[in-house]
């Protein structure tokens, strides 16, 4: 093999090593996105509540008296307090309501450290099951085992759904 044929080659091999190892790195956006969000206190999905005594009473709330279901429902809290929790088809699948919502509103309570910490102000609550809460809580520093719970009428001693899956 000639000495230009062995350079040509050897820099091709080079190139596409280092063509590898680039691809391989992840960007800075996505490794943030992936792996470190420091200022996320809770991101999780929502759960509807089974009545007792099979649903657990949680942080001093009881479940609800009916079943309630969710076709889908997140919450994300940050360090600055950002609150951001969406519920769609929140219902009670069982009679009288045959899978629609009794209630006209809600409210959702912020847990740390074993206790509720915050409580939104309630917001409408369609017949469907679909609601928004976007607003700012206090959110202690730190705030261990960080969890939601989310009620009707503002009556919180009740919840209809909670952080989990």
């Amino acid at each position: 093999m000639s000495r230009p044929a062995f350079r040509r080659i050897a820099l091709t091999a080079a190139v596409a090593l280092a063509t590898v190892v680039i691809a391989a790195q992840p960007s800075a956006a996505s490794a943030h996105d992936d792996y470190d969000e420091p200022s996320v206190v809770l991101r999780s999905t929502l759960v509807g509540s089974t009545p007792a005594p099979a649903g657990p009473t949680l942080f001093g709330r009881t479940p609800g008296t009916a079943p309630w279901v969710l076709d889908k429902g997140r919450v994300r809290v940050d360090t600055a307090g950002n609150f951001d929790l969406r519920v769609r088809g929140l219902v009670i699948p069982t009679p009288p309501a045959n899978g629609t919502n009794p209630v006209p509103t809600l409210s959702a309570s912020l847990v740390c450290n074993g206790a509720v910490v915050a409580t939104t102000a309630t917001v409408p609550f369609d017949t469907a099951g679909n609601a928004r809460i976007n607003t700012t809580v206090a959110v202690p520093s730190p705030c261990l085992a960080p969890a939601v719970l989310v009620h009707p009428n503002a009556v919180t001693s009740v919840y209809i759904a909670a952080s989990g899956s």
